[in-house]
This record gives structure tokens, C-alpha cells and sequence, in this order.
């Protein structure tokens, strides 16, 4: 064997060598999460939670660590029976990865920490699913949720990308296909998801690449390097996502002032959304709460002034509360309750962070500040129901 012939053989030793060392040492200290096994493909939401799945996800980047549990019926809560027990007043909880409690176990988030606190006699039901919008919520609503004969419907919003969600006809920043609707002539009407493309040879083998947890690692870090706007090379904290604000795909896009014409009109589907929502509901003597969990960049200063540096935005242009008076208009206009609680939030967080620290998501003490926000709400909607019964009774 000649000598060049020797070392390029060495080289390549010492390159498998330490490759499979960073294998083992990624394995150990890098794990890249996600919530795949306890999604299923869905004809009409695009995706939903398969039942009796479970999983414990861990998230290195975003620093998440938690347990996922399924029920029967397909919900990331405890089982109960389909129909509502006698005696008992049910509450169906509608929402994203908010209220769904992404980062923290099922028992830490606000919809099981109302249920100690509003007894046995109420029923809370989390329907929630990670990065649904208000169109598969209320198409949730209308074929599986109201069948649970709720006494109360909670609509969790998320600003930062309902209206974003509404927009599209695919999982934001994502392919999965999903519906949405249009207007025409001022009516809501729905695109059905698309049926999923046949795999490509590249996501096929994509599963099989992430095998490798050196490789998963470069083409995630890799990326996110190439998102990041100018040439400076960027400490990685957390995550971040290829905002486009030009285009309205951009998490920031509802703060702007004033909107584009695109994204008026899906704002202008969102608050139709919440219109029908309504009417469905009010068809069999349902009320319905929008609460609107604030954002972290609402709320954490720091964070806010993070991440417009991160994607070079101008601050002047955004208006953080405007989506919100919007919001208000339109709860005031259909008498909805309204909740929206940005100075207990903000208030709270001077003492504690509610947020993940490398993650937008509310923490334990976020959740428990949800639900300090929705108690007295939802404590005066069972209160009425009541009363309304016994004063109908002949």
C-alpha cells in the first residue's frame, strides 16, 4: 500500500472514528423532539391525535420535557364516556398547542388545573390539537364536538398564528395538508384538505436519516443558520422559524399596522369563524368564551426586543394590541365573553417567567395563570346556566 494511499485510509478512520463518536455523544445530550407518533393523517382536519397513543417528548433546543397520553377519543386527556354524566355541567375547551399544553404534563395546564378547582360537578374536556386553527376547530365543534353535548365552549386563540392557520391551506411552515375557508359573497365557504401527495424518495428517507441523530442535527442546525437573516453568525438558543413578513407568513404579520389586503381578508375569516362558532352554539343554548392566551413576546420584553433584532424588524411597524381590540370589537358586538388577561400576565411575569425560557409556549406557572384568568368567567357561565334552568322550569 503507498503511503498517500495509507493516510487517506487513516483520514477516513479518523473521520468514522469521530463521527460515531458525536453519534453517541448527540444521543446522550441532543434529542430533537416532536409529537409525530401521536399524530395521524385526517380526511377532514388535515391531522388530529390518534387514539390511545403515547409518547414522552423531549425537545433539547426548546428545552421541553413531557408526557403525551391519548384517549379514546383521541383527546390529550383522561377518558370519560361519550355521553355527559347526569348532574354534571361539561366545559369543551377548543384550541392549538396553547391550550393542547405543548412542553408541561397534562395535569400542570389550565384546563385541569379549572377542574380541581371548579369540583366534580363540572366536566372539562381539552379538545385541543397542536397547530389547529379556529377552521378546524370549529369543524371539530360541529362534527365530534358538540356530540359531547357541552354546557360551555371555551375557544382558546393564539394571535401569533390562528389568523396564519386560517390563512392556509397546509400546516403552517409545514406540508401537511388541511382545510380552510374562502369567503364569497361574504359567506364562509370550505376548501376541504387536499389529499396527501404520494411520498417523495426524499421524505421517505427522511425517517431513516433522522435515525442518525449527527445527521438530524446538521441539516436542523444547518437550516436554521440559513433562515437567519444577515451574515452574522448567530448563537442558537431556541428554534426559530423562516419568518417572511413581505409575504404575511410571519408570526408578526397580525401586529402589523395596517394589514395587507391578504391578510385583512383572513383576518376577516377568523372573526367569521368565531361568528359561526357562535351561531352553532347558540342553536342549542350554548355559550361560548374566546380567551386569548397572551404571547410571550407580549408579555416578556426581553424576549419581544430578541427577536425583532433576530429577523431585523422595525418595531414602530407593529402594534401589539391591536389584534386584541379587534377581538374585543367583535366580542362586544356578539356579546361573547372576552378574555384576555395581558396585565395580570404581565404583572405576574415581573416575579416569574410564565414562558419557557427557550420556548414560546406558557410554562406551569402560565397555565396556572390561565386558568386564574378563566375561573371567575367560567364560574359566573355555570352560575347563569343554573339559574336560567331552574327559573325555566314550569
Amino acid at each position: 500500500m503507498r503511503d498517500w494511499q495509507r493516510n487517506l485510509l487513516l483520514t477516513a478512520a479518523s473521520f468514522a472514528c469521530a463521527a460515531m463518536l458525536a453519534e453517541v455523544v448527540l444521543r446522550l445530550i441532543w434529542q430533537p423532539g416532536g409529537q409525530q407518533s401521536v399524530i395521524r393523517a385526517d380526511p377532514l382536519y388535515g391531522w388530529a391525535l390518534r387514539p390511545q397513543a403515547r409518547m414522552h417528548s423531549v425537545d433539547t433546543d426548546r428545552g421541553l420535557h413531557y408526557s403525551i397520553s391519548i384517549n379514546g377519543l383521541g383527546q390529550r386527556d383522561h377518558e370519560r364516556p361519550h355521553n355527559k354524566p347526569q348532574g354534571v355541567r361539561r366545559v369543551l375547551f377548543l384550541g392549538d398547542s396553547f391550550i393542547f399544553g405543548a412542553g408541561v404534563g397534562a395535569e400542570a395546564r389550565c384546563t385541569d388545573r379549572l377542574q380541581a378547582a371548579l369540583g366534580s360537578q363540572v366536566d372539562i374536556v381539552n379538545a385541543a390539537v397542536s397547530g389547529w386553527g379556529t377552521d378546524q376547530e370549529f369543524l371539530y365543534l360541529c362534527n365530534e364536538g358538540l356530540a359531547l353535548q357541552p354546557d360551555v365552549v371555551v375557544v382558546g386563540l393564539c394571535a401569533l398564528n390562528d389568523v396564519l392557520n386560517n390563512m392556509l391551506s397546509h400546516e403552517l411552515f409545514g406540508t401537511a395538508p388541511k382545510p380552510r375557508f374562502v369567503l364569497q359573497e361574504d359567506r364562509l365557504v370550505l376548501q376541504p384538505a387536499a389529499a396527501r401527495a404520494r411520498p417523495t424518495l426524499r421524505a421517505r428517507l427522511g425517517p431513516l436519516l433522522r435515525q442518525s441523530r449527527l445527521l438530524h442535527y446538521i441539516v436542523k442546525h444547518g437550516r436554521m443558520l440559513h433562515m437567519r437573516p444577515g451574515t452574522a453568525t448567530p448563537r442558537i438558543p431556541a428554534p426559530y422559524y423562516p419568518e417572511d413578513l413581505e409575504s404575511d407568513h410571519s408570526h408578526w404579520a397580525v401586529y402589523r399596522a395596517p394589514y395587507t389586503p391578504r391578510f385583512e381578508a383572513a383576518f376577516r375569516v377568523t372573526e367569521m369563524l368565531i361568528e359561526a362558532l357562535q351561531d352553532t352554539c347558540a342553536a342549542r343554548d350554548v355559550p361560548v368564551v374566546l380567551f386569548a392566551f397572551p404571547q410571550k413576546v407580549e408579555i416578556d420584553a426581553q424576549a419581544r426586543a430578541e427577536e425583532l433584532s433576530y429577523y431585523g424588524y422595525d418595531p414602530s411597524q407593529f402594534d401589539l394590541g391591536s389584534p386584541y381590540r379587534r377581538l374585543q370589537s367583535l366580542a362586544d358586538r356578539r356579546q361573547i365573553a372576552f378574555v384576555y388577561p395581558f396585565e395580570s400576565f404581565e404583572s405576574e411575569h415581573r416575579h416569574q417567567a410564565l414562558f419557557f425560557q427557550r420556548d414560546g409556549h406558557p410554562n406551569a406557572a402560565g397555565h396556572a395563570a390561565a386558568a386564574r384568568a378563566l375561573r371567575s368567567v367560567l364560574h359566573a357561565e355555570l352560575e347563569r346556566l343554573d339559574h336560567h334552568e331552574v327559573t325555566s322550569r314550569p
